[in-house]
């Protein structure tokens, strides 16, 4: 059932940032913590750059 979820956000933060969700660096986050991170992202119109969840500085 999360997986669907998951699924589902991924997809909505596509489409609003034109752009895929960097699952790679929060592959050790859970899936409801990563939704949860997207529903943020989209409800303020900011990807996880502009919420501060990541930066382009770091070296991942």
């Amino acid at each position: 059932m999360f997986d669907k979820e998951l699924e589902k956000a991924l997809n909505v933060y596509e489409q609003t940032f034109d752009d895929s969700f960097p699952m790679a660096v929060f592959s050790g986050t859970s899936p409801e913590e990563v939704v949860d991170i997207i529903n943020k992202c989209v409800s303020e119109k900011k990807d996880v750059y502009d919420m501060g969840y990541l930066t382009l500085d770091g070296i991942y």
